[in-house]
């Protein structure tokens, strides 16, 4: 199979799993010419990697970010999610939280009658200054805030050098 054979089968199942539909057909006049010089391929490919990537995640909490001059502070919302369920991560200069908010419709005996809270997975992602001790990160929980604290190192400043003739 080829790529992007593999990658429209990949958007029709995306499709069917998270609308419940199928995916519209494309006809002829529906798209947009791409600019000279650009792989309509490997664009399709980074597209469908981006639908992924969004859709595995079904919410995004609400944080606030503070800095002092030892360390970067994240205050992440996530009521009513286990300290188990939380997950947190330093990945290519970023500090990235994720999880799981269980639906209380797992019980059987309730009946949703208005639903206003997230459910499922979530992520937030927060770039990290470049001298962060990841290695330092500590998270704490409780009454439903994350408190994530990431010190940074300390930089020696620049040196100047005197240029010497040659």
């Amino acid at each position: 199979m080829t790529e992007v054979a593999s990658a429209l089968n990949e958007v029709r199942s995306l499709y069917a799993k998270y609308l419940g539909q199928p995916a519209p057909e494309i006809g002829p006049g529906w798209y947009a010419p791409f600019p000279p010089g650009s792989d309509p391929i490997r664009y399709a490919i980074q597209e469908v990697g981006e639908l992924k990537r969004h859709l595995a995640v079904a919410w995004v909490p609400r944080a606030d970010v503070y800095g002092t001059k030892d360390a970067v502070v994240f205050h992440v919302e996530i009521p009513g999610v286990g300290r188990e369920q939380v997950k947190v991560l330093v990945a290519e200069g970023e500090c990235i939280v994720r999880g799981t908010r269980a639906t209380a419709t797992d019980q059987a005996d309730l009946r949703p009658l208005g639903i206003e809270l997230p459910y499922g997975a979530f992520e937030r992602r927060f770039p990290l200054p470049i001298h962060a001790d990841a290695d330092k990160l500590v998270a704490r929980y409780a009454d439903g805030i994350l408190e994530v604290t990431i010190p940074i190192l300390e930089v020696a400043p620049p040196k100047e050098m005197k240029v010497e003739r040659a």
